[in-house]
C-alpha cells in the first residue's frame, strides 16, 4: 500500500467502456477550431482499469468512468491530470471528454500518452473546448500505441479549476477524418514529466533557420525574429542585448539556440526579453555579468544551459518580473558557483501581483555561499509587498547541493505555490513559507548528511500542507529545524514584511529519522500556532525532544504519530506520539517502513490530499504511518543526483 504526494488514484480493477455516453457524444467541428491533417478514424470505446489523478477536492478520479455526468473530478492549479491506464498496449484514436459545466466555459486541456507511464507524448496539443456542450466532445488524435492516457488541464475560463465528468478512450479505426489542430492560448508550460533534448537546427514545420556567427549577426536576428524562427549560435563568445517585442505561437516558437552544447557563450551584455511571448534559450553557456531578465512576458522557457555569471558584487542571476508575465519554465539547467548576495532564480512580477504560473523544474543548484544573513536564496519566489498575491508557482524535481547562502535556501513569499519532489543535499538554511498563504509542500527530501546547520521547512502564514516529505541527518534547530511551525510576531493582519501568525498548518505523513531537532512547535516570536495539525508521522532519533513545544500552540491536534526515541532522546510532548519501534530498514539513502511495521495501515487522518507516498507509490485501503507507504508499486520518486537534474538529464 504505497501512495504519491499530490495523486489520486483508482484502485479498483473493473474494466470500464462507455458506449451510451460515446453514442451521444458531440464532436468539436470546423465550426469550433479550424482543422487539418488526416487522421485515424475511430472506433468503439476501449477498456479503462484504473484511473488516477494529481490531485482531487474529494470529487474523485473514478467519477469519470461511472457512466454518470452527474458526478465529477476536480482539481486546481496548472498542469493537473488526469490519467487512464488502457489495462493493455492499444492503439488509440480519439478521446470523449465530458466537461463539468462545458455549456458554460471553455477549458484549456492537452492530452498525452504514453506506453510505459513515464514518458509521454502530445496527441491533442493544448487547445480549448467548445464551452457549448455538457455531452462528451470527441477530440481526434494521431494514431498512437499507448497503454495509459492523460488529460492535462490548465483551468477554465471562469477559475483555475479543471473538472470532468465522462471520460471515454477510443480506438483507432481505418479509414481516415479530419482532426482539430491547437488553437495557440496563454496554457501552461510543458508536462514536467518529459522534457526532450533540444534540436537546435530543426525548426517547427514551415519555420526558418537563422545561422549566426557573432554578436553582430545574432542582434540582427533578434530584432527580427518571428514565429518559427530558430537562431542557431554557432560556437564561439557573444554579447547579447534586448528581445522586445517579438512574439512566437505555441505551434511555431521563436528558438534561440546553441548549434553544440555550451559551446556557444554569452560573455557580455544583458538579456531582456521584453513585451514576448513563446520564446525558448537551449544550450548557451551564460558567463556574463548582467541579471537575464522576463518582464511582462510569458511563455518564456530558460532550458539546457549552464550559467557561472560573473560577479563583483550583489547580483540576482535570472528574475521574471513585470505586469503581465506568466507561464514561464526554467528548466534543465546548472547554476554554480555563486558567492555575491542575490539569488539564482527571482520570481517577482509588479507592483501589486506576483508572475503567476511559472515552472522550475530539473535544475541542479550548487555551491552558494558563504552563508548571509539575507538576499542570498537559491530561489526566491515573491516579496514581501506582493506577498497577497497568488503565485501558483511550482518548483519541482530540482537538486540543491550545498546551497548555503542564506537561511532560507527557498523563500516563498506568496499564495498558493507548490514545493515538490527535489532534494535538498547538505545545504544550510531551510525551504521557508515567508510569506503567503496555502501553499504546499510534498515529495521532497531533505538530507544533511550530518552538516552544521542543514534544516528542512520553515512556516508561516495560513492554510499550509506539508506532508510525504522524507528528513534525514540534519543538524540544525530552531529556525533551522527539520520542521519549524514558528510563531509570528503579527497575528492576521500587520506589516507585509512581518512574520504572520500559523493558522491551519497541516503537517502529515511525514518521517524524520536521526535529526538534531525533528519537529518545533513555536521557537521564535510570541505568537504560537493555532488550529493546526501534526498526524501520522514517523519521529525517530536519539537526541532532545522529538516533538518540542517551545510556545504552547492554540487548539494544536496531534494524532496517529508515531515516535521512537533511542538514546538520550524523549517524546517531548506528552500523548503526541505512540512510542513504538516502527522497524525502519535502509534501503538505498533512506529508509522506509519494514515488514511487521505497527506504522503498516495505522494512519487516523484520512486525508483526501494524500494519495500517493514519497515514492510515488499509491496509497490504497487504510495508509501506512510516515512519509512512506509499504508497497510492491515502481517507486518514481527517489532523492536525485546530478545524474538526474541539468543540462544532460533525460
Amino acid at each position: 500500500m504505497r501512495g504519491t504526494v499530490l495523486i489520486a488514484t483508482l484502485t479498483g480493477s473493473a474494466l470500464v467502456a462507455l458506449p451510451a455516453l460515446a453514442a451521444t457524444s458531440h464532436r468539436v467541428s470546423s465550426a469550433d477550431i479550424p482543422r487539418s491533417g488526416l487522421q485515424a478514424a475511430v472506433a468503439g470505446p476501449l477498456p479503462i482499469c484504473a484511473a488516477s489523478a494529481s490531485s482531487h477536492d474529494g470529487n474523485v478520479p473514478a467519477n469519470t468512468i461511472d457512466g454518470d455526468l452527474g458526478t465529477r473530478w476536480s482539481a486546481e492549479g496548472t498542469a493537473s491530470w488526469i490519467r487512464y491506464d488502457l489495462c493493455s498496449t492499444v492503439t488509440v484514436g480519439a478521446v470523449n471528454i465530458a466537461w463539468y459545466r462545458g455549456d458554460q466555459r471553455q477549458t484549456t486541456f492537452s492530452v498525452q500518452t504514453s506506453t510505459n507511464g513515464s514518458t509521454w507524448t502530445t496527441v491533442v496539443p493544448t487547445r480549448k473546448s467548445s464551452g457549448s456542450t455538457l455531452q462528451p466532445e470527441t477530440y481526434d488524435t494521431t494514431a498512437v500505441a499507448a497503454r495509459y492516457l492523460r488529460i492535462l488541464g490548465y483551468g477554465n475560463s471562469a477559475n483555475g479549476w479543471t473538472s470532468i465528468t465522462e471520460t471515454a478512450v477510443r480506438a483507432a479505426g481505418a479509414s481516415p477524418t479530419t482532426s482539430p489542430t491547437t488553437t495557440p492560448t496563454t496554457s501552461p508550460a510543458p508536462s514536467p514529466t518529459t522534457s526532450p533534448a533540444p534540436s537546435p537546427t530543426t525548426p517547427p514545420p514551415g519555420g526558418t533557420v537563422v545561422n549566426v556567427s557573432s554578436t553582430a549577426q545574432l542582434t540582427t536576428a533578434m530584432a527580427n525574429a518571428a514565429a518559427g524562427h530558430t537562431i542557431v549560435l554557432a560556437d564561439g563568445n557573444y554579447s547579447i542585448g534586448k528581445l522586445n517585442a517579438r512574439n512566437g505561437t505555441a505551434a511555431a516558437p521563436i528558438t534561440i539556440t546553441a548549434a553544440n552544447q555550451g559551446r556557444a557563450v554569452i560573455t557580455g551584455g544583458q538579456l531582456e526579453v521584453l513585451n514576448s511571448s513563446y520564446v525558448t534559450f537551449s544550450g548557451l553557456k551564460w558567463t556574463n555579468a548582467n541579471t537575464l531578465k522576463v518582464t511582462s512576458s510569458h511563455h518564456i522557457r530558460l532550458t539546457r544551459s549552464h550559467f557561472r555569471l560573473t560577479e563583483s558584487s550583489s547580483l540576482k542571476w535570472i528574475i521574471i518580473q513585470g505586469a503581465g508575465s506568466h507561464h514561464n519554465r526554467i528548466d534543465h539547467n546548472l547554476f554554480e558557483e555563486k558567492h555575491q548576495l542575490g539569488n539564482f532564480i527571482t520570481i517577482d512580477g509588479s507592483s501589486s501581483q506576483q508572475s503567476q504560473y511559472d515552472l522550475i523544474d530539473h535544475n541542479h543548484f550548487r555551491n552558494i555561499g558563504p552563508r548571509a544573513t539575507n538576499e542570498m536564496e537559491a530561489i526566491r519566489v515573491g516579496w514581501s509587498a506582493i506577498s497577497q498575491s497568488n503565485g501558483f508557482t511550482t518548483i519541482e524535481h530540482n537538486l540543491f547541493e550545498n546551497c548555503d547562502g542564506d537561511p532560507e535556501i527557498v523563500s516563498v513569499k506568496s499564495n498558493d505555490n507548490t514545493v515538490r519532489y527535489n532534494t535538498f543535499r547538505t545545504s544550510q538554511g531551510t525551504l521557508s513559507l515567508r510569506h503567503g498563504n496555502r501553499s504546499q509542500v510534498y515529495g521532497n527530501f531533505f538530507l544533511g548528511g550530518g552538516k552544521a546547520g542543514t534544516g528542512g521547512v520553515r512556516v508561516y502564514g495560513q492554510d499550509h500542507k506539508i506532508y510525504n516529505n522524507y528528513f534525514e541527518g540534519l543538524t540544525g534547530t530552531g529556525y533551522d529545524a527539520a520542521l519549524q511551525l514558528d510563531g509570528g510576531d503579527v497575528d492576521t493582519s500587520g506589516a507585509l514584511s512581518s512574520h504572520w501568525r500559523v493558522y491551519r498548518a497541516m503537517a502529515v505523513n511525514n518521517t524524520f529519522v536521526n535529526n538534531v531537532s525533528n519537529i518545533e512547535i513555536g521557537a521564535n516570536y510570541s505568537l504560537a500556532p493555532v488550529d493546526s495539525v501534526v498526524a501520522d508521522n514517523i519521529v525517530v532519533g536519539s537526541t532532545g525532544k522529538l516533538i518540542n513545544e517551545l510556545k504552547t500552540p492554540n487548539n494544536m491536534t496531534y494524532t496517529g504519530n508515531i515516535a521512537w526515541p533511542t538514546g538520550a532522546a524523549v517524546v517531548g510532548v506528552p500523548g503526541s506520539a505512540t512510542i513504538a519501534n516502527p522497524l525502519l530498514v535502509a534501503q538505498g539513502e533512506v529508509t522506509r517502513i519494514g515488514a511487521g511495521s505497527p506504522a503498516v495501515d495505522a494512519a487516523v487522518g484520512g486525508y483526501a490530499f494524500v494519495t500517493e507516498d514519497m515514492d510515488r507509490q499509491p496509497r490504497s485501503g487504510s495508509a501506512d504511518v510516515g512519509a512512506d507507504e509499504r508497497s510492491t508499486a515502481p517507486v518514481t520518486n527517489k532523492p536525485l543526483l546530478p545524474a538526474d537534474v541539468g543540462v544532460g538529464a533525460p
